[in-house]
């Protein structure tokens, strides 16, 4: 394996981590995201997850990498496919040289090219960017019963090598069968186990005339991707493509939330709750306190809403009951009735008496018998103590009914002021319309008053509490009825505060990746033109050259070659002069000038050291070139020839016309078509030759007249000295530098054999060819033959004079 060119088969990680680990002003993070983007998108969905954390140098050089094998083709065989049915094989020889299939259109010849790029490629371009007819038209027409294609390789280091597709017989284009066998070993599927995965694209060795126009025709975007696409720069792109689709999934928790907030302010600022006007204030903040808003919308903030704290006190009110109102005021009755001013004076004196019985009875106890101490008339004796204990006995149980009576009384006057002192009036509620406030405030007030007299405060209780139960009660119940509807109104915008709170904690997990994200981004496409230019350079230093040599006459250079811009405004820009001014040179070429161009800009890297292809094939390349373009190109494939298998198909004559002309040593090989689609593939003989050939075919054939020949035969023979001697004038004017219009021009302007003879030989059509033609003894006979058969001589042709043709013919193109 030949040494990679270092600045452009250096792999892209290598290239791109020494930019990266050069950058003190990136953060880590940034970078590691872009060396995970270079690797793929699971790569960079790991590095965003934190599965992956590329905390140390990645070791590019360490890197797997494909170990492509070189190889050259042997063969290429095909069986009912495109223009081919019945088998055909186009043999090739497997080292560096010029190969040239030549047919006309509809020869077949394409077919083989076409079949080549399949089987190693996977695809056409003819079919990937044309009509889908020609996806449609791609099996033989006229026998298609076997469908394959196999294309013999040699490799270095390995055995005889075969890429092979099969398509069953109702199979689609894309439903083929690849596989690759070694020597004598089991086929394995594709084409990986060569190492060609990368290097189809990277060093892609076939060039179509339609590819080649499309390139450079289409737009300056299309010559960016297939430049960009062989320099393997579509791995920054890709990069830039992760990059920027990870940066938009991860903006969007912090989109969700910017948007939700949007709306949470509209819809806080159209509610009139006190609740909303708290959010209003929160979110109008730059940065929201998230906590205060979180304790907003679930209620469980220090600062309460003063409506809805004002509604709950009222939805609270202590109000009495209706049965309580009777019970107390029953009370209130039994208990007065039962104690009245005359019964509290029978009480006392009761219990006067009782004490005056109870003194005597004591001295009775004491001192015996005896005269009442008070009257001094009644006797103090033990009848006297019987019957005043008896009265004393009496009179305690009235007593104690009427202590009972008063305790009663007291215990009733005490429920009916605990009654009114539980009493509270209602506050007002800000931009709260409650009905029944005034009228429970003002039942409040009256119930308040109380009699001083409690003979008149049953009546009081009666007459006012029962209109302060049934004001408060519909006072609490609108209170109720107003939370609710609050509550109503304000879930769904709490359910909307909590949402947001749960969006932005969600985009503040995300904020630092999008920063690192868009940091990452940002290198990589400030640094990505640098990158593809650094290594288009190299490329773009070859093409320069390469076009010098094919550019021939044209008026057009060549200077800088760049790629510019990105996504819809990327481009390829060509800088050159004309005549000497400059210009954009895309703008100004021909279409034979675009086709030169393309191939000046893709045979580099087609063949860079690295490519695993020592072939490069071509299609019909020269159709829109002039011949002193066709010239140049042929200079350009001796040089590749030197290194390269190189395979020109062409239509096109005068690129064989021009590889003998020029001397330039090819391998010529044409092919034809007949009925049903049977192609033949035969090397091709040189053209003097050919027509030696066919007069030795006039001489012996039988059935052709004697007169006929000698007619016919003449003619023959001065093409056949004529093209041997052009052959010769051509090669000796390539060689002393000179430019195919003049040499053509001075070809074109000697008509005659012997003229034309002198030309090639001695570079003068007017010098006396005498000498030169008695140098061998069947030049002035094979001469004379051809003067005199023109000029309507009888003579004699047989298979001697055919053979003195052939040895004049070969001493010409040995000279």
């Amino acid at each position: 394996m030949t040494k990679p060119d270092e600045a452009v088969d250096r792999p892209l990680m290598e290239v791109v981590f020494d930019a990266i680990d050069a950058d003190q002003d990136l953060a880590d993070e940034a970078k590691y995201l872009v060396l995970a983007a270079l690797e793929g998108i699971a790569e960079l969905d790991d590095q965003l997850d934190g599965v992956t954390l590329l905390q140390a140098r990645r070791a590019a050089h360490g890197m797997t990498q494909e170990d492509p094998v070189g190889a050259f083709l042997t063969s290429i065989e095909v069986a009912g496919f495109r223009g081919i049915g019945p088998k055909s094989e186009l043999t090739l020889h497997p080292a560096p040289g010029i190969t040239i299939v030549s047919g006309r259109n509809g020869s077949g010849k394409s077919s083989f090219a076409e079949a080549l790029e399949f089987a190693v490629t996977g695809k056409s371009y003819r079919w990937e960017n044309k009509a889908k007819l020609w996806a449609d038209t791609w099996r033989n027409l006229h026998d298609a019963s076997q469908c394959q294609v196999r294309v013999g390789l040699t490799i270095e280091g390995s055995e005889r090598t075969v890429v092979g597709v099969d398509w069953d017989p109702d199979a689609a284009l894309r439903e083929n069968k690849t596989w690759t066998q070694v020597g004598n070993a089991k086929r394995s599927p594709g084409t990986d186990s060569l190492g060609w995965k990368s290097a189809v694209e990277l060093h892609r060795p076939i060039l179509s005339y339609d590819e080649i126009g499309g390139l450079v025709e289409d737009s300056p975007s299309t010559l960016y991707d297939a430049l960009a696409k062989l320099l393997g720069l579509d791995e920054i792109t890709d990069a830039e493509k992760r990059l920027t689709a990870a940066l938009k999934n991860a903006k969007v928790p912090r989109q969700q939330a910017k948007d939700a907030l949007i709306q949470l302010k509209r819809i806080v600022a159209e509610s009139d709750d006190d609740r909303a006007v708290q959010a209003v204030a929160l979110l109008k903040k730059r940065q929201p306190d998230v906590g205060a808003v979180q304790s907003l919308a679930t209620g469980s903030t220090s600062e309460q809403s003063p409506a809805l704290s004002g509604l709950r006190t009222i939805g609270g009110l202590a109000v009495p009951l209706p049965e309580q109102i009777e019970t107390v005021v029953a009370a209130v009755r039994s208990a007065v009735a039962n104690n009245i001013d005359l019964a509290n004076d029978a009480a006392a004196i009761a219990d006067k008496r009782n004490a005056l019985l109870g003194t005597a009875l004591e001295l009775h106890d004491l001192v015996g018998d005896g005269r009442c101490p008070v009257c001094e008339t009644g006797i103090l004796d033990d009848a006297w103590a019987a019957h005043a204990r008896a009265r004393i006995d009496a009179e305690d149980d009235k007593l104690a009914q009427f202590k009972q009576s008063r305790r009663d009384l007291d215990e009733a006057r005490r429920a009916a002021r605990m009654l009114i002192d539980d009493l509270t009036t209602a506050d007002t509620v800000a931009g709260v319309e409650l009905s029944s406030l005034t009228a429970y405030n003002e039942a409040v007030a009256t119930a308040r008053a109380v009699p001083e007299s409690v003979s008149g405060l049953a009546e009081h209780l009666n007459s006012t509490l029962f209109a302060v139960s049934e004001s408060g009660q519909n006072l609490r119940q609108e209170a109720l009825d107003s939370i609710a509807a609050r509550e109503d109104t304000w879930a769904p915008i709490a359910s909307r505060l909590a949402s947001w709170v749960q969006l932005e904690r969600e985009a503040a997990k995300t904020d630092a990746t999008v920063a690192d994200l868009e940091a990452a981004k940002k290198w990589m496409t400030a640094h990505a033109i640098d990158l593809r230019n650094q290594r288009l350079e190299p490329i773009a230093e070859q093409a320069r050259d390469i076009w010098a040599e094919l550019r021939q006459e044209s008026n057009v250079d060549i200077g800088a070659i760049s790629l510019e811009g990105s996504s819809t405004r990327r481009k390829a820009v060509l800088k050159g002069t004309v005549d000497g001014a400059p210009s954009e040179a895309l703008s100004v070429m021909s279409q034979g000038e675009l086709h030169a161009l393309a191939l000046a800009l893709f045979i580099p890297r087609a063949t860079t050291p690295n490519s695993p292809f020592r072939f490069i094939v071509l299609d019909d390349p020269i159709q829109a070139m002039d011949p002193a373009k066709i010239d140049g190109f042929i200079r350009v494939l001796s040089s590749l020839a030197e290194t390269r298998q190189v395979v020109v198909f062409s239509h096109d004559d005068r690129l064989a016309t021009a590889i003998r002309q020029m001397a330039v040593d090819a391998r010529l090989v044409e092919v034809t078509r007949e009925t049903g689609s049977r192609i033949h593939v035969r090397e091709t003989l040189n053209q003097a030759k050919r027509y030696v050939d066919d007069a030795y075919a006039l001489v012996r054939d039988e059935n052709v007249p004697g007169d006929v020949k000698r007619r016919a035969a003449p003619g023959l023979f001065r093409l056949a000295l004529e093209s041997a001697a052009q052959q010769l004038f051509y090669a000796t004017q390539h060689r002393a530098g000179e430019s195919r219009e003049d040499t053509e021009k001075r070809w074109g302007d000697v008509k005659k054999t012997r003229n034309r003879l002198a030309l090639a030989v001695h570079g003068d059509a007017d010098k006396d060819l005498g000498g030169w033609l008695s140098y061998r003894p069947e030049r002035w006979p094979t001469l004379k033959l051809c003067n005199a058969g023109v000029h309507g001589d009888a003579v004699a042709v047989d298979v001697d004079a055919v053979k003195d043709l052939g040895r004049v013919v070969d001493g010409i193109l040995s000279s």
